[in-house]
């Protein structure tokens, strides 16, 4: 799984976490969890939440 920054972590939960509580499709077995923030973390750290982050190449400019 790709190393995500705390940032794109939390932004990546907190999507699907939005998603699972609009209804969308869970991906993995919630074990009796209701709660869509702890759902979407589980799918996170099993590495089935299908959201990703891109991060833009940046360029180096030498001064």
């Amino acid at each position: 799984m790709e190393e995500y920054t705390k940032f794109e972590r939390a932004r990546i939960i907190s999507a699907r976490a939005l998603q699972i509580a609009m209804g969308s499709k869970i991906f993995i077995d919630p074990k009796g969890e209701t709660d869509p923030i702890l759902i979407a973390t589980m799918e996170y750290e099993a590495g089935q939440a299908p959201i990703k982050a891109v991060r833009d190449k940046i360029e180096k400019i030498s001064l």
